[in-house]
């Protein structure tokens, strides 16, 4: 019976412990602590957006304004995904870049980067960030490396 109640005890303190992270007050904090944040880079966010509106305006299609000198041409890079290479065609004209073509062939099916090769979001990505600075897919961190490799490729013979 003493051993009951001793376990009992332990495992009161146990769940007070851990509750008390889960306090109202603790909640406080860190939305506080959050908030501050959110702000500081909802500022930065700001002055970034304005820089950018001034620099250059995007394109009647919202394809972003060319932002580097390339050469006019149709360039092919290639980056290594998850399953294999990924091949990435490009076309500079007028200093605007559009993606003609994206491989992946053997990149995980249901994982998200072969959708996202197949149905346009990394085309898309791309051609508005008019570089390899995109944002990717979630859970296809490979294949979204991959395909920044490839455009990163691609342009380095566009300079």
């Amino acid at each position: 019976m003493r051993k009951k109640a001793v376990a009992a005890v332990c495992l009161a303190i146990t769940a007070n412990l851990m509750l008390a992270g889960c306090s109202p007050a603790a909640n406080e904090k860190t939305t506080a602590r959050q908030n501050d944040t959110e702000t500081t880079q909802g500022e930065s966010r700001s002055e970034t957006t304005q820089n950018e509106s001034t620099s250059g305006e995007a394109g009647s299609d919202g394809q972003a304004a060319p932002a580097h000198n390339y050469k006019d041409g149709t360039y092919t890079g290639t980056g290594r995904g998850m399953g294999g290479d990924i091949t990435v065609t490009l076309t500079v004209a007028g200093g605007v870049v559009t993606v003609d073509e994206i491989t992946g062939p053997y990149e995980t099916p249901g994982v998200g980067g072969k959708e996202a090769i197949e149905d346009g979001s990394f085309k898309s990505q791309i051609e508005k960030a008019q570089s390899s600075d995109i944002d990717g897919i979630t859970g296809a961190t490979m294949t979204t490396g991959g395909v920044k490799k490839a455009v990163e490729d691609a342009l380095s013979q566009a300079k």
